[in-house]
């Protein structure tokens, strides 16, 4: 399955340390490394790294960090009822560009908030950025199936699944 890794926090990683660490998670996913380096409102980057094996919509269209509005999100994982959660969202009026799972994924978020997390079957680990509110939320699925390991240190935060 893929790897994703981030960190927020007061460090600017050069273009070297990046490519590092992409290189190292490069075994989690050998299908697309990327990643975002974005400075957030409270003068901290955020850092979202991403690598991917490709199983759902194999196409660059689904390559992550995905965003959506003010959404930017990384996810490891699989939700085995997103066709369904698609579905209902297509009936909320949102319209869709891949078949992936990690699209329904955001847009659930989008539309539901974190109420979208009781209605997600399956295996993930993820993080995701609200632009407009400057907040970082991470989850994982209820059994730990996929891991969310992280360390707080000071005003920083890593973070890797």
């Amino acid at each position: 399955m893929c790897g994703i890794a981030g960190y927020i926090g007061k460090r600017n990683f050069n273009k070297n340390t990046i490519k590092s660490l992409l290189q190292l998670m490069k075994k989690r996913g050998p299908d697309n490394q990327k990643y975002l380096k974005k400075k957030t409102n409270n003068k901290k980057y955020l850092n979202f790294f991403f690598s991917r094996l490709s199983i759902l919509d194999i196409k660059g269209r689904s390559n992550q960090p995905f965003k959506y509005k003010n959404l930017i999100l990384i996810f490891n994982g699989e939700i085995y009822n997103y066709k369904e959660l698609k579905i209902l969202l297509e009936k909320k009026g949102y319209n869709f560009s891949t078949q992936s799972d990690t699209e329904v994924l955001i847009k659930s978020i989008h539309c539901w908030g974190l109420n979208s997390f009781k209605k997600f079957e399956g295996m993930w680990s993820l993080a995701y950025h609200d632009t407009t509110k400057n907040k970082t939320i991470f989850c994982r699925d209820r059994f730990g199936e996929k891991p969310l390991l992280y360390i707080l240190k000071k005003d920083e935060i890593y973070f890797a699944s």
